[in-house]
C-alpha cells in the first residue's frame, strides 16, 4: 500500500516521520552520504535562478548547486517554512530551473501526477533531478522478499521503487530528454557490509555506472518544440489559365473581338 503525501493528513505524517527516522539510521545515513557524493557531482552544471528541493527527510541536498535562490518545499506541516502539496505547487508556470526530488516518488500514492505538476512549474531547457530506489536491485530484491513479511509496512521497504526505465518514460511524455542515470550501491541493505565510506566515491559505481545499483540520480531536462512555419501549397495550375490575351479589331465600323488563337467572335 502506498502512502499519499499529496493530502498531507495525519497519516501521511506518521510515514515521513518514519521515513526521517529511516534516513537517521545506520543503513539510512549511508544512503543519503552517497546519494550527496552523487548530487554533488551533477548539480554544479544545472544553472538556473531558481531551484527548489522535495525531499522525504529534512537534510539540505543542493549545496552543490550554483543556483542562489533554493527553497526547500516541506511535505510536514509541522515544520516551519514552505509546505505545499506537491499536486497543487504555489509556482506559476515555467518558473523553476532546477526540481530537486529526493525519494519523493518513491512513497507518494500518485507519482505520475507529482510529476506532471512539478513539469509544469519547471521552465523550458530547467532541468527535474530524481532521486529513487531501483527495484532492479539487491534492494529491490530485499524489498521484495520483506514485503511478504511482518516487516512490509517498514520503511524504506514500503516504498513503491519505481523502475528507472518507467520513469523515463513518464519524463518523455511530458517533453523532457533525459541527460543522465547515474547508479550507485551495489551491496545488500545491511549496514556492516556498506562501511563507512559512502559507495559513489569508491568502488564500481564511479567506474562503472551499472544500472543494477540500488539508488539512481535521473537528471532530464525540459524541451519545447519547436514551431515550425506552416507553408502555402500552391496549385500548380495558373491561377488564370483559362484566360487568354484578345485583341479589338474593326470591321464595318464595327469593333469585334479577336482571340489570338485567330478565331473570331461570331
Amino acid at each position: 500500500m502506498h502512502n499519499d503525501f499529496s493530502a498531507l493528513s495525519k497519516s501521511s505524517q506518521w510515514v515521513l516521520q518514519d521515513i526521517r527516522s529511516w534516513f537517521a539510521s545506520d543503513l539510512g545515513r549511508h544512503v543519503l552520504k552517497t546519494e550527496l557524493a552523487m548530487l554533488e557531482q551533477l548539480l554544479p552544471g544545472l544553472f538556473g535562478y531558481h531551484l527548489a528541493q522535495f525531499s522525504v527527510q529534512d537534510s539540505v541536498l543542493h549545496d552543490a548547486s550554483p543556483i542562489q535562490n533554493k527553497i526547500i518545499i516541506n511535505l510536514d506541516t509541522t515544520k516551519a517554512g514552505l509546505v505545499s502539496n506537491p499536486t497543487q505547487l504555489p509556482f506559476a508556470n515555467d518558473s523553476i530551473d532546477v526540481a530537486l526530488l529526493h525519494h519523493l516518488l518513491d512513497f507518494a500514492e500518485s507519482p505520475q501526477k507529482i510529476l506532471r505538476e512539478v513539469a509544469r512549474a519547471t521552465l523550458p531547457m530547467g532541468h527535474i533531478v530524481i532521486v529513487g530506489f531501483n527495484p532492479m536491485s539487491l534492494w529491490g530484491a530485499w524489498r521484495s522478499i520483506v514485503r511478504s513479511t511482518r516487516y512490509k509496512s517498514i520503511a524504506p521497504w514500503n516504498g513503491a521503487f519505481i523502475r528507472p526505465g518507467r520513469l523515463m518514460d513518464w519524463l518523455n511524455l511530458l517533453d523532457f530528454k533525459i541527460d543522465r542515470a547515474q547508479y550507485s550501491i551495489y551491496r545488500p541493505p545491511v549496514s556492516q557490509y556498506l562501511g563507512d565510506v559512502n559507495d559513489y566515491s569508491h568502488g564500481v559505481s564511479r567506474t562503472l555506472n551499472l544500472p543494477i545499483g540500488s539508488v539512481y540520480v535521473i537528471v532530464a531536462r525540459k524541451h519545447v518544440g519547436a514551431v515550425h512555419s506552416i507553408k502555402p501549397v500552391w496549385s500548380r495550375h495558373q491561377a488564370f489559365g483559362r484566360l487568354s490575351a484578345v485583341r479589338s479589331v474593326k470591321h464595318d465600323g464595327l469593333t469585334k473581338v479577336e482571340h489570338d488563337s485567330g478565331q473570331h467572335e461570331r
